[in-house]
């Protein structure tokens, strides 16, 4: 395996150009918060043993492993495991509380924790469950004769798991169907925060084979079959498996995050990888999962990985997206409105993210004057439907136009000359632009992603995941999940 290439990030950063054209200065509109999100309370660090009980008293992870991991029917070949699925299941995510799982089947063989985790299925499961149970917990070589099983239903576990996921964010008051605040301001509880990251494999070799240069020994290494080197950042190179998942939490409630859905993103060549899938296809997946499970007028927080052709679909669904605006998009011309009583005419064109009036200055530059934009309209239905009410503002008195913010069927329609779609709509024009207040705040709840996967990483030794391959890492990371929910599920409860 050869050693994967390197960008050049410093390189990409040159070729920037600065626009030829000058913007005019954000109006006052409906984009217009009238006062800044008001700071939540810090959330006090939990103990081990804390999310250990929390985690074994969450009802959700027993139901899950008896779903993937139904009874074994008498008679069937094969070796009784030692333990029932759901403490395989309480091992996969202790993994993200005692960093390995070397530690955690240690932990478990102490007399005290394994009677905290005896007494959280003595709570759910009963006392015969408890009292059948070994005097110990499971050890190393019960994990490796297990964990195999996990990942040949892999998927099934992160659907199940997925399910739970969002039915204990519904029950958390979370994703409300009824929508909570507005489209330009919802409430911190109806917006979905998601984003992809590159969690480091337990080694970053790259050879297979190497060659001391002292000794002229031949060394064998382990290597990551998926990982490869990617950007994360924007520039940032790391050597590793990419991971995307979508999270929501409520406002002013430490700990009350719920990780609803999670799976991978390969980037390897599809000759060496036929099933890969990028990060931004993933995405909009993961997104439609939660979207049909979970109905409702909700917001959706993504990077730049989403270009328009992105959120055309996730629009359509009646979601709200919000991404920040990709660089170098060039303005392009949406109408030109005549008004024949006034006598006068407007050339409205997109450029970065909203309909601006072109106009020029006099030194005849090019000016793209932002247009106010005095409601944003919603039509549900099967094709759900934006809109922007614009005040183009004129000498003569402000005229007041509706323009669609979603992909119409004109714009999917193929231009003869070119042969692809007319107007790429969602990648020039925003429901909520980026620049403005309501944009400024929504993007302030990405941190809460970025939160989650600094988690992950100092949850583990040495920020790296103990698991080899795509598969390995998604099999850690839904455990971590269990964990992370568990908490917000206990918190929840203790504090209603």
């Amino acid at each position: 395996m050869g050693a994967p290439k390197r960008r050049s990030p410093a390189s990409k950063s040159k070729n920037k150009r600065k626009p030829d054209y000058v913007m005019g200065p954000v109006p006052r509109d409906i984009f217009s918060l009238s006062h800044p999100e008001p700071p939540g309370p810090s959330a006090r660090s939990l103990p081990e043993l804390e999310r250990l009980e929390l985690l074994v008293a969450n009802p959700d992870l027993y139901d899950v492993a008896d779903k993937v991991f139904p009874a074994r029917t008498p008679g069937t070949w094969g070796r009784r495991p030692a333990y029932p699925p759901f403490i395989y299941m309480i091992l996969l995510a202790a993994i993200s509380i005692f960093d390995t799982a070397e530690m955690a089947c240690a932990s478990f063989q102490h007399e005290h924790i394994w009677k905290t985790v005896r007494e959280g299925v003595r709570q759910i499961r009963g006392d015969a469950a408890a009292d059948g149970l070994p005097e110990t917990g499971p050890q190393r070589h019960h994990w490796h004769d297990f964990r195999p099983k996990m990942l040949d239903v892999l998927q099934e576990l992160r659907e199940a798991s997925r399910d739970a996921w969002i039915n204990q964010a519904l029950t958390q008051g979370l994703l409300a169907r009824k929508r909570r605040g507005t489209l330009v301001r919802p409430h911190r509880s109806q917006v979905i925060t998601g984003d992809g990251t590159v969690a480091k494999p337990a080694s970053d070799q790259t050879e297979e084979f190497t060659i001391d240069k002292k000794t002229g020994e031949l060394k064998l290494h382990r290597v990551d079959p998926d990982a490869t080197m990617q950007l994360e950042g924007g520039d940032r190179e790391i050597y590793g498996n990419k991971i995307v998942s979508f999270s929501v939490r409520d406002e002013c409630s430490p700990h009350s995050r719920v990780i609803l859905n999670v799976d991978t993103a390969r980037h390897q060549s599809e000759v060496l990888d036929p099933d890969r899938q990028e990060e931004a296809r993933v995405a909009v997946r993961l997104a439609r999962e939660i979207r049909a499970r979970a109905p409702g007028n909700h917001t959706i927080v993504y990077d730049k990985a989403w270009r328009g052709k992105h959120r055309a679909p996730l629009i359509r669904s009646g979601l709200t997206v919000f991404t920040r605006q990709y660089d170098g998009l060039k303005p392009q011309p949406l109408k030109k409105y005549r008004y024949e009583s006034a006598g006068c005419t407007h050339d409205v064109y997109a450029a970065e993210g909203r309909a601006c009036d072109r106009l020029l200055t006099v030194d005849g530059k090019t000016l793209y004057n932002p247009i106010p934009v005095k409601d944003v309209e919603f039509r549900d239905g099967n094709e759900s439907r934006f809109y922007h009410v614009l005040e183009i503002l004129c000498r003569y008195g402000p005229h007041t136009e509706r323009i669609p913010v979603y992909e119409t069927r004109e714009d999917q329609t193929l231009d003869p000359r070119t042969k692809r779609p007319r107007f790429n709509r969602t990648e020039h024009l925003r429901i909520v632009p980026p620049g403005t207040e309501a944009g400024e705040r929504l993007i302030g709840f990405r941190q809460d992603s970025e939160s989650t996967f600094s988690t992950l990483d100092e949850t583990h030794r040495l920020r790296r995941i103990p698991a080899y391959g795509a598969d390995g890492a998604l099999l850690i990371y839904i455990g971590y999940a269990w964990a992370k929910n568990s908490v917000a599920l206990g918190i929840t409860r203790r504090t209603r």
